[in-house]
């Protein structure tokens, strides 16, 4: 099972999910990590790229949030710290587990989550 966790330098979680640079996806067999990779993210092109006219819908966002995920297709959860509500519900919709953690560093979220101690904190979804 592949887990993905958003950072800008590979060894911290990035504070917001949108902004970060890349994914740390690390394998996980038998209940521990036998490898660990840096994929580039896509970025999101954000509200202030987009000129919204009267026609245009909602698929552009979609899109957006599509592209950014398609590097972790192969994954099963997603580790981020802050996230807003469409790429949350993206997320899901997707079919990946999102867990939302005040812990910074990508070893310590890693180990939490091995050990079953990673908890969520919704309250980190704006």
């Amino acid at each position: 099972m592949n887990i993905a966790l958003v950072s800008n330098d590979g060894t911290r979680i990035s504070r917001h999910f949108g902004r970060a640079r890349s994914y740390v996806v690390v394998n996980i067999e038998e209940g521990r990590e036998v490898a660990r990779e840096i994929r580039a993210k896509p970025a999101h092109h954000g509200h202030s790229q987009h000129i919204h006219g009267p026609d245009e819908d909602e698929h552009q966002h979609g899109h957006d949030h599509d592209t950014m995920l398609a590097p972790i297709a192969d994954c099963a959860v997603v580790i981020a710290n802050g996230i807003g509500a469409p790429m949350s519900q993206r997320l899901r919709q997707a079919g990946l587990q999102l867990i939302c953690t005040p812990i910074l560093s990508v070893d310590e979220a890693i180990a939490a989550y091995l050990a079953g101690t990673l908890d969520d904190h919704p309250e980190l979804v704006h």
